[in-house]
């Protein structure tokens, strides 16, 4: 049986004709700037082309709104415009989060973390209190940020890697502890 969340939702997809359905919910747009009155979520899971069609969007005038799939599993303020946080997902007290991220199932991020602008929480992955994401940044499945620690903007975070100290510096991390696999 399908389950339909909300009448007023609708897609927007480029590779996609209008009048197509995903899962049952039909495709209505396939440019950003003709989204008019409608509110937006940009989930495409490239951090990069989220941001790109995020800033369009804005610029166009585009309503941007968020998602929060288990408003019981979120204690926090909410979360910033066009964000998408999945089903148990778990955000707690004090946490920040900022426009165009998205927190993937079962994620989570615990108390006064900071998750930058168009970052992606894979499934699984957890930030924990007090560590800090800058923008852009992806956190693979299963990874892990530890408390206090900061991860610089533009990084990759290996799925199943544990980030123990700040990373200063962009670039591609992985292992227990990460190491910089590559700039």
């Amino acid at each position: 049986m399908k389950r339909r969340l909300n009448a007023d939702i609708c897609f927007g997809d480029t590779n996609l004709l209008i009048g197509n359905k995903v899962n049952g919910i039909p495709v209505l747009y396939t440019n950003v700037t003709k989204v008019g009155a409608s509110k937006l979520i940009i989930t495409i899971g490239n951090n990069a082309a989220r941001r790109e069609l995020f800033l369009k969007a804005e610029a166009s005038g585009c309503s941007l709104t968020h998602f929060i799939a288990d408003p019981h599993n979120y204690f926090a303020e909410s979360p910033g415009a066009g964000t998408m946080v999945l089903a148990g997902a778990l955000v707690t007290k004090d946490a920040h989060i900022g426009r165009g991220v998205i927190v993937n199932t079962g994620a989570i991020v615990e108390h006064d973390s900071e998750i930058g602008d168009f970052c992606h929480l894979a499934p699984g992955s957890a930030v924990a209190g007090g560590a800090k994401l800058g923008e852009g940044v992806f956190l693979g499945a299963n990874a892990t940020v530890i408390n206090g620690v900061s991860v610089a903007a533009g990084s990759i975070i290996g799925a199943g890697s544990v980030v123990v100290r700040d990373i200063d510096k962009p670039g591609t991390y992985i292992g227990v502890p990460v190491r910089l696999s590559r700039k």
